[in-house]
């Protein structure tokens, strides 16, 4: 990229006609840039329609193919991923699964967070008033109940766990200039 130029002092404006020829050169660079930015703007739509099939087709690919190991994984822990492990490594990646962040849940269906919030007022536990009274769930968290304690409020902590695939970049670079991908069993 070409460095920036400097900025040039420009003289002060004087006359009227100096004030014209100035706002007739604005007039002419907005035009100027546009006619730039159009052209920029169809040179990168050419480049876009030219690999968004590809794209989309490997992106379409790649979810059915992490839906599919993830099944798998899922189904075949114990000998995937031993003692203890959640992750392992194959030749150009790394594969697991990762917990989510603990979240509050409602216990089931019989729960709403309006019939948690009335009970959470007569333990005079948990809840917070600003303008709105609200179930205060970073203190409910923060507290570490039991499951029994979370059950009596109707709650529950749930961290979902997610499969992940993780590629070994430079291997994966390296081999997938020389090769194309060997299809998965579907």
């Amino acid at each position: 990229m070409p460095a920036k130029p400097k900025k040039a002092k420009l003289p002060a404006i004087e006359t009227n006609d100096q004030l014209h020829n100035t706002v007739d050169e604005i007039a002419r660079l907005e035009v100027r840039l546009r006619g730039l930015e159009a052209k920029r703007d169809v040179a990168i739509q050419l480049v876009r329609a030219e690999h968004d099939e590809q794209i989309e087709a490997d992106n379409s690919r790649l979810a059915s193919l992490l839906k599919l190991a993830a099944t798998y994984a899922n189904c075949h822990r114990e000998s995937l991923f031993t003692g203890g492990l959640k992750s392992a490594a194959c030749a150009l990646a790394r594969f697991g699964f990762r917990s989510g962040n603990p979240t509050l849940k409602t216990l089931n269906k019989k729960w709403t967070w309006e019939k948690i919030l009335a009970e959470l007022k007569i333990a005079k536990k948990y809840f917070r008033s600003v303008t709105t009274e609200e179930v205060d769930k970073e203190a409910i968290k923060a507290a570490k109940l039991t499951d029994v304690e979370l059950a009596a409020l109707g709650l529950r902590i749930d961290s979902g766990e997610t499969f992940y695939v993780e590629s070994k970049s430079d291997e994966a670079d390296r081999l997938s200039t020389t090769a194309e991908p060997q299809p998965a069993v579907v």
